[in-house]
């Protein structure tokens, strides 16, 4: 089953163009990525939200979570292409599971904090 490709991001690699979609629960991350291609497979992975986790009291904050950028989503489809995805057949969703630790996720660049521009994480009074 295909996704719409309306209000998808875009993303060329080895001059092929996909589109891809990235949802989350607060524990999981879902990235769904097909090709330009009616009925192509669809690359289904997870990630980690890789948050960063402060002392508050007898609590734990959970900040700073892990983004999504293009860079990832390209090492998501090189890696898919190894693991026998076929973005341009038809066929059942591939499924990879976590991909954590099968690409660069790059976590010192990729974090919220980081991409908005600010200096440290916010803190509660």
């Amino acid at each position: 089953m295909a996704f719409t490709k309306k209000k998808k991001r875009r993303i060329a690699v080895n001059e092929h163009l996909y589109f891809w979609t990235v949802s989350g629960d607060g524990y999981i991350i879902d990235l769904r990525i097909m090709a330009d291609t009616p009925n192509g497979q669809i690359l289904h992975c997870t990630l980690s939200y890789h948050y960063d986790e402060t002392p508050q009291g007898n609590r734990i904050a959970l900040s700073n979570p892990l983004i999504v950028t293009p860079y990832i989503v390209r090492q998501a489809i090189e890696y898919g292409l190894t693991q026998g995805w076929q973005p341009l057949s038809p066929g059942p969703e591939l499924c990879l599971g976590r991909i954590d630790n099968q690409i660069d996720l790059r976590l010192e660049q990729n974090k919220e904090h980081t991409i908005k521009g600010i200096s440290k994480p916010p803190t509660k009074d």
